[in-house]
């Protein structure tokens, strides 16, 4: 059964995304945080720097990535007119992997718990590298 989210809120492509999003989550390694783990998908699914986002969940500091550039959207209010998520870790949730809509501020996960701030300055790029390298050499080893 398809639900109404597949049908009317995500597109095809962003449904691929998260798929794809899961089998990468799924190898990697365990003790990663968010904002490692967020730009490792992003660079092994080849995604634009524009799709990175860091802020906030709540109170908690966290990483997402969105579905599509957010500069390509009409933001409204800092509550209105984002793209969607594609969460790659949520925070005290399951499935560890997400969609979520971000196109219907009423939603309270949008409206009060994914807010955009600056970019981090503590990123372990080592990590995010050695992880990248592993996926891909996987991926062509196969």
């Amino acid at each position: 059964m398809k639900s109404y989210s597949e049908e009317e809120i995500f597109t095809a492509e962003e449904v691929c995304l998260l798929r794809d999003a899961e089998l990468v989550v799924e190898a990697l390694r365990d003790g990663l945080r968010c904002h490692e783990v967020a730009r490792i998908v992003a660079r092994v699914l080849r995604l634009p720097p524009e799709h990175m986002q860091d802020g906030k969940y709540g109170f908690v500091e966290h990483s997402w990535l969105w579905t599509k550039p957010i500069s390509e959207c009409k933001i409204l209010t800092p509550r209105l007119g984002f793209p969607n998520i594609l969460d790659v870790y949520c925070v005290g949730s399951l499935p560890l992997v997400r969609l979520v809509d971000g196109q219907h501020p009423s939603l309270p996960h949008v409206g009060w718990a994914y807010r955009p701030g600056d970019k981090r300055d503590d990123i372990q790029f080592d990590v995010v590298e050695r992880e990248v390298t592993r996926l891909v050499r996987g991926v062509v080893n196969e």
